[in-house]
């Protein structure tokens, strides 16, 4: 239960984050570019910043974590088994 609720907490945080750098985007929009509405730079806003941290995490996954993961002992040994039967094909009738 405690780490539901501390996962539940790292989300809000980050929405939060992810709503107020939105906001101030959509304020820096809507100033630059007077003809842009509210409402529309800050949906804008939302989206911008919302690929800008996916795109992030992407990178940040694609980072190796650390010197233990780059060792990598012997690859698994696959056995292939000869002796397995697969069931024959009917032949279709004409």
């Amino acid at each position: 239960m405690g780490v539901l609720l501390g996962l539940f907490v790292i989300f809000l945080i980050l929405l939060v984050v992810l709503l107020g750098l939105s906001i101030g985007v959509a304020f820096l929009l809507a100033w630059l570019l007077p003809a842009v509405g509210l409402e529309m730079a800050l949906l804008v806003a939302v989206i911008a910043v919302g690929q800008a941290m996916l795109m992030l995490g992407r990178i940040m996954g694609t980072l190796p974590v650390g010197p233990d993961l780059e060792e990598e002992s012997e690859p698994p040994l696959v056995i292939l088994d000869r002796e397995l039967s697969f069931p024959r094909r009917r032949r279709k009738r004409s």
